[in-house]
């Protein structure tokens, strides 16, 4: 199963500043700021699995978007990862109320947990793109569009591998502990693992 999350999504991303940079012969760095809207709800659909990036889409200018494969030669590599509760502006309070009474208009067992504001940044770089995609995207990138999953389930591990080295973000949220790699992929399971900063 693949899920696409679009950074155009309104209702749950919203981004602040997005830098996309090509570094020939065969590199794109990236450095993404904004808010992001999450609910129990949502957290639950990935429960137990881990969520590998194998797309990344970006705009070029005026011309047709450009997906960069990441299940062949092309890697994702993330350099930093900054996740802090955000303090929540005038629409996403007026979303929250509009979320209240709907909830209370439907009648009891409808509510569902009201969404967290997140703030985020980060920033990493695809490595070993292939040259014709690189020609293609010239120096006229201008956002990332989109960024590809594949979920599959998530096999837990007694700490003894040495793979917490790659672990560069690990948090606690509505009951679920979510961990981020320097590869661009995130754990979800259902249990606290961590602690959220504010920032």
């Amino acid at each position: 199963m693949n899920n696409t999350v679009r950074f155009d999504d309104a209702k749950r991303i919203r981004l602040s500043d997005v830098v996309v940079e090509t570094r020939p012969p065969d590199g794109l760095e990236f450095a993404v700021e904004g808010h992001l809207r999450v609910s129990e709800a949502l957290l639950g659909e990935f429960a137990g699995t881990t969520l590998n990036p194998v797309r990344v889409t970006v705009s070029v200018g005026d011309a047709d978007s450009i997906a960069l494969d990441l299940t062949g030669p092309a890697t994702l590599r993330l350099e930093t990862v900054d996740v802090g509760v955000a303090t929540p502006d005038r629409e996403d309070l007026a979303d929250g109320i509009d979320a209240l009474r709907s909830s209370a208009n439907d009648g009891p067992g409808s509510v569902d947990s009201h969404p967290d504001v997140l703030s985020f940044t980060v920033e990493g770089e695809i490595r070993d793109v292939p040259s014709e995609t690189i020609a293609a995207l010239s120096a006229d990138v201008s956002s990332l569009e989109s960024v590809t999953f594949a979920a599959d389930e998530s096999v837990r591990s007694d700490g003894g591998d040495g793979g917490g080295d790659d672990v560069i973000l690990e948090l606690s949220l509505l009951g679920y502990g979510i961990v981020v790699r320097r590869d661009g992929s995130i754990v979800v399971v259902p249990e606290s693992r961590g602690s959220l900063d504010p920032l």
